[in-house]
């Protein structure tokens, strides 16, 4: 009978993944965790109370109580963001537990409570800390080419993603002198903020996944196998966001060899190592996008960042995870 591990967070990737945290929590209990019998533990948005808990995709009827949890024996815990109350503090003193985070250290993330720590940038490195990036599963994202026919931007739509900004005025600035078509892909995350990028979508220079008539759709997101296709058979991919730790979209079409046009602040990724594999800002956002897009399609920018981009395959993480995790319990 195979070890039992448990995922806890309140990023919800079901019924369908509508985030990075949620893609990287599937892989993760898909393939990271494949060795263990791995459980997957929903809690509240905010407070971390436990709502449901599931295995290999199906819920387990009622609520989780600590009584139940530790019924199950699990090897440990990996937390993706955490909450301290009563419930996650029961869990962290019975369980050996784990944390992955965004940033090290944080106030509302005390490292003694953890065995061991993974964030992507860490300001007080120490041997419990592991720098760890976001992954991609390199069965399904690789290079592939064809086509070229578009221009691609994957995410929610949410004034954090900045596509307002992509679409206004993409269509003189972009369609009418290169005529490649915008293709948004994504669903609904900020329903005022969709309506405004809604008013460009003309599906003729700009496409959306999107039904306006049925926006919260869940078609509207779509598999990581339908992304790599259109990855594949973009001429660029495009992130707007003025700011992303470790966008998991971006090492994604990075890895289908698809020219990555940026400019943000990408603080997830080393400065340097990051820079050469993408087009645009990676420190902080300068001018518009529509600018960066525009000289790279007029100087016919081409980066290729599908060999760098394999240290993030999901097999190169499942052993630098494990290997940390299993040093520790």
């Amino acid at each position: 009978m195979r070890k039992k591990a448990l995922i806890a967070s309140s990023a919800n990737p079901y019924p369908v993944v509508t985030s990075g945290c949620e893609r990287l929590i599937m892989d993760y209990q898909s393939y990271v965790l494949s060795d263990y019998d791995a459980y997957f533990l929903l809690t509240r948005s905010g407070g971390w109370e436990p709502l449901r808990l599931f295995h290999q995709n199906e819920p387990i009827p009622g609520v989780p109580t600590i009584e139940k949890m530790l019924d199950h024996n699990f090897e440990f815990v990996l937390f993706i963001g955490f909450k301290e109350n009563v419930f996650t503090k029961q869990l962290v003193e019975h369980i050996p537990s784990f944390c992955l985070t965004d940033i090290h250290p944080r106030e509302d993330l005390p490292d003694f409570l953890f065995k061991g720590v993974m964030a992507h940038l860490s300001a007080s490195p120490h041997e419990g800390v592991l720098l760890l990036g976001a992954c991609y599963d390199s069965e399904t994202f690789f290079k592939d080419r064809r086509g070229e026919d578009y221009i691609l931007s994957v995410g929610r739509i949410h004034p954090d993603k900045n596509q307002l900004e992509l679409v206004c005025g993409y269509k003189e600035r972009i369609y009418e002198k290169y005529k490649l078509p915008l293709r948004l892909v994504g669903g609904v995350n900020h329903f005022d903020y969709f309506l405004q990028v809604n008013e460009y979508v003309d599906n003729v220079s700009v496409f959306s996944t999107i039904d306006p008539q049925n926006p919260w759709s869940t078609a509207s997101w779509k598999s990581p196998r339908q992304i790599a296709g259109l990855c594949n058979e973009a001429r660029m991919f495009v992130m707007a966001s003025p700011k992303e730790s470790f966008c998991i979209a971006l090492v994604e079409a990075m890895a289908c060899g698809t020219t990555c046009v940026v400019n943000g602040d990408y603080w997830g990724f080393d400065k340097a190592d990051i820079r050469p594999n993408v087009y645009g800002s990676t420190t902080e956002k300068r001018g518009f996008i529509l600018d960066s897009i525009d000289e790279a399609l007029s100087k016919d920018i081409r980066v290729d960042g599908s060999e760098w981009v394999k240290k993030f395959s999901l097999k190169e993480t499942k052993k630098t995870l494990l290997d940390f995790v299993n040093e520790r319990l």
